[in-house]
């Protein structure tokens, strides 16, 4: 499939059983796979496995949930290695998760309480450090989309990217596209009670819409409960090809093209 799935993350501990096995069969069902960093050991993962698998690129970054492990001289030397195609995830997440909740992913256990001051101040170093190496961003974002628009808004014009797994409103879309931004859709534009986004997805231009797994997380129906993987992209590539009233091989090359055009490959 010339599908690209533009935000996984394979260098994640969900795949260190079978990790090989996994590579394999999305390396070769896929045009290409974006390993996306959320730390920075997890920022090293994606680089080490850009480097082993041919069609394999790596983002890096620190997610606004770990300021605790933010290291600017490592990231920035991260930042120069080949195939690193772009510098995230980054944003604002300010979702409070139920202290016993359990997470899969060593990436997202033990959440702290969102400190907006922090997250801040991390958000526009990689920001910046996105506009000096001329690498597009991968946003994250979580029950702060407006303070995401307030804290940006100010780099429109100089800096390109992508509103990665979006789930905000209309008027949210808006204001990111007026900015310039891409924006993604993952597994969870499949689900039942999600017709906001999927209302959303239609209206979002042809020249502006991603897809993504965000595997391990929110794998699309009829696996839901199940770990998620890269290939299943061509679900989300379905659902969007539905929405647009487009073939599915429309709606594939639409969105590899964008990938290519965003990230450079």
């Amino acid at each position: 499939m010339n599908l690209i799935d533009t935000h996984a993350h394979l260098q994640f501990k969900d795949y260190n059983k079978d990790r090989d096995a996994v590579v394999k069969r999305n390396s070769k069902e896929l045009e290409a796979v974006i390993n996306v960093g959320a730390a920075i050991d997890s920022s090293k993962g994606a680089v080490a496995l850009a480097k082993e698998v041919p069609n394999f690129y790596a983002s890096i970054g620190v997610h606004p949930h770990h300021p605790n492990q933010w290291d600017s001289k490592t990231l920035t030397k991260l930042a120069g290695e080949e195939k690193v195609v772009a510098v995230g995830e980054i944003g604002l997440d300010l979702h409070t998760y139920k202290p016993l909740r359990v997470l899969r992913s060593n990436e997202l256990d033990d959440y702290p309480k969102p400190q907006l001051k922090d997250q801040t101040s991390m958000l526009h170093e990689q920001i910046t450090l996105a506009i000096e190496r001329n690498l597009p961003i991968i946003f994250h974002c979580r029950d702060a989309y407006d303070e995401l628009i307030n804290e940006i808004g100010q780099y429109k014009g100089t800096i390109r990217g992508v509103m990665h797994c979006f789930i905000g409103d209309a008027n949210q879309a808006k204001r990111f596209l007026d900015f310039g931004l891409y924006i993604s859709f993952s597994g969870n534009i499949t689900y039942k009670g999600n017709n906001t986004i999927r209302e959303i997805a239609k209206n979002v231009p042809n020249g502006k819409i991603l897809i993504e797994t965000d595997a391990p997380y929110l794998p699309p129906e009829p696996y839901r409960g199940k770990r998620n993987e890269p290939i299943y992209v061509k679900m989300v590539a379905t659902k969007i090809a539905e929405l647009k009233n487009l073939s599915i091989e429309e709606a594939t090359n639409i969105t590899t093209q964008n990938a290519k055009i965003l990230f450079k490959i």
